[in-house]
C-alpha cells in the first residue's frame, strides 16, 4: 500500500527542506511532496495539504530561515519548552521543529570551529544537546512524533503513523582478538612489563594462554548469548598494518582469526574498523576493506571508525569513495546519548555540498569504555544507565544499538563483573523489547 501523500506548499524548496521531509516521512510512514512533484502532478485539490512558511491561513508550520540555506548560530540557540520538548530555531509562530531536526541530523555544529579532544574528535560535552540537557533523549523522534500529532489534529482521517518494532542491536569493535596470543614482540614486552609492575601471575597466564582461554577471545560466549536471545550481532574488525601505536591488532592477521571471521558468516553482520590514521589517510579505508573482502570472499559495505574518529564531511566522503554504504560511528566517546538525536538509521546529508548522499548512518547510544572509563561507572550503575536510555526510546520503537568490545569482560584488565552485568543486561533489554513489541502489535490491531 502506498503511503499517504501530504502536499507541502512552501515559498522555497531548498534541499535541506526536501531532506528533512524525507526523513520524517520515513519515520511517520507518510510521503511529503511539493505540488509540482511528479507523484501529485495534476492534482488540483490535495487531500492533505500543509504550508511551510509564507503568510496567510491554512495548516501552517513555522518556518525558520535555517532550512532555506541560511546560516545558524548554534552557540546562541536557547532551548525553550515546546509541549515538554527542547526546542529552538524560534520564529514568531513558535519553534520550527523541521529546522531543529535538520540541525541534529546534519551535525551542523560539527562543521563549525570547535576545540577538539586529544584524538581530534568533536567532544560530546561540547554539543548543544549536552549543554542543554537533551543528549540522552531521542529528540528527533520526539519532534517527529509532535509533528505527527499536529498532522492528526489537522487531518483526523489521516492514517496513523508508522509503528517501528523495537530491535536490540549488539555491536562490537574487535581491536584485538587475543590479549596474550599472537602478540609477537609486543607480547614479549608485556611479559616484562607485567613482571616489573607487580603482575607476575598475569605474566604466567600470558605464557600459558591458548586460543580458547585467552581473556579477550570472548566471541564464543557472546555468540551463545546471541543465539539464546535470537539476536544477530555486528562485528567491526581492525585490520590495519599495525604501524600506528593506536592500532594494536596483529599483522599479518593470524590464520585462526581469519577462520573465526569466516565462521561468523552469515549468522552475524561484519564490517571494517578503519584504523586510527584512516581519518587523515583515506586510502587506508580501501586497503582494509579489500583485506576483509578477501577473508570473507564477499563484498563488505559496513564500517565503524576506530576511536570513533569522525570529522565532517571528510570521513564520510572517504567512506563513500571506498565503497562503504553504512557507517556505525554516530555516537560519542565521552558521553552516552543520541549524537544525532535519533536511533533510526538515516541518510547522511553533506552540508558543504547541500545534498543528500547514499551513505546510511546507524546511531548507537552508549559504549562500554564511555560508561567505565569516561563516566567512571560501576558495572551495576552502567547497566542501570543503559536501561534508562532504553526506556527513553521505547515509546518510538526502532533500533537500540550498543557498542561493546570483546576485551571489555577481561578481569585481568579491570573488567571484573562486567560479563555478568552484560549478560543480565542483554536478557533484560530483550525481555523489555518483547513486551513493547507485543504492546505495539496490540495498538496496531486496535487501530485496524
Amino acid at each position: 500500500m502506498s503511503p499517504p501523500v501530504i502536499t507541502v506548499i512552501s515559498p522555497h524548496r531548498h534541499p535541506r527542506l526536501r531532506y528533512v521531509l524525507g526523513v520524517i516521512g520515513a519515520d511517520l510512514g507518510y510521503a511529503f511532496r511539493f505540488p509540482n512533484d511528479r507523484s501529485v502532478f495534476g492534482t488540483p485539490t490535495p487531500r492533505f495539504a500543509i504550508y511551510y512558511g509564507g503568510d496567510g491561513g491554512g495548516h501552517r508550520l513555522p518556518q525558520h530561515p535555517f532550512l532555506s540555506g541560511q546560516p545558524f548560530a548554534p552557540a546562541a540557540a536557547a532551548v525553550d519548552a515546546h509541549d515538554g520538548l527542547p526546542a529552538f530555531c524560534m520564529t514568531p509562530q513558535g519553534s520550527d521543529l523541521l529546522a531543529c531536526i535538520f540541525f541534529a541530523l546534519s551535525r551542523y555544529e560539527e562543521y563549525q570551529p570547535f576545540d577538539a579532544d586529544t584524538h581530534d574528535r568533536f567532544p560530546g560535552a561540547a554539543s548543544h544537546a549536552a549543554r542543554h540537557g537533551y543528549l540522552q533523549r531521542p529528540v528527533v523522534r520526539e519532534w517527529t512524533a509532535a509533528i505527527g500529532r499536529q498532522l492528526k489534529q489537522w487531518f483526523p482521517d489521516l492514517p496513523p503513523p508508522r509503528v517501528h518494532p523495537p530491535e536490540l542491536r549488539l555491536t562490537y569493535d574487535i581491536d584485538l582478538l587475543w590479549a596474550y596470543r599472537y602478540r609477537g614482540w609486543r607480547g614479549t614486552a608485556h611479559i616484562g612489563k607485567d613482571l616489573l609492575t607487580g603482575h607476575p601471575r598475569r605474566a604466567l597466564r600470558r605464557l600459558a594462554a591458548t586460543d580458547l582461554n585467552d581473556p579477550y577471545n570472548t566471541l564464543p560466549q557472546l555468540e551463545r548469548l546471541h543465539r539464546q536471545h535470537g539476536l544477530q550481532a555486528t562485528y567491526f574488525w581492525l585490520l590495519t598494518d599495525g604501524t600506528d601505536r593506536h592500532d594494536i591488532n596483529p599483522y599479518p592477521i593470524p590464520a585462526a582469526q581469519r577462520a573465526l571471521m569466516r565462521s561468523l558468516d552469515p549468522a552475524s553482520q561484519q564490517g571494517i574498523h578503519p584504523g586510527y590514521r584512516s581519518n587523515t589517510e583515506g586510502d587506508l579505508v580501501g586497503t582494509e576493506r579489500t583485506r576483509m573482502e578477501r577473508i570473507l570472499d564477499r563484498p563488505v559495505h559496513h564500517s565503524r571508525q576506530h576511536f570513533l574518529r569522525l570529522r565532517f564531511p571528510t570521513t564520510y566522503r572517504t567512506l563513500l569513495q571506498h565503497g562503504i554504504t553504512d557507517d556505525h560511528s554516530m555516537g560519542y566517546a565521552d558521553r552516552v546519548g543520541w549524537r544525532a538525536g535519533t536511533n533510526l538509521p538515516y541518510p547522511w546529508y553533506d552540508l558543504e555540498r547541500e545534498q543528500e548522499t547514499k551513505l546510511t548512518v546507524h546511531p548507537f547510544v552508549a559504549m562500554d569504555v564511555t560508561l567505565k572509563n569516561y563516566l567512571q561507572l560501576s558495572g551495576a550503575d552502567a547497566g542501570a544507565m543503559v536501561r534508562e536510555l532504553q526506556e527513553g526510546v521505547t515509546p518510538y520503537g526502532g533500533p537500540f544499538a550498543l557498542l561493546w568490545h570483546n576485551s571489555s569482560f577481561a578481569e585481568d584488565f579491570g573488567w571484573a563483573g562486567w560479563w555478568n552485568m552484560y549478560r543480565d543486561l542483554a536478557s533484560t533489554l530483550v525481555e523489555r523489547q518483547q513486551v513493547t513489541d507485543t504492546g505495539l502489535a496490540g495498538d496496531v490491531e486496535s487501530l485496524g
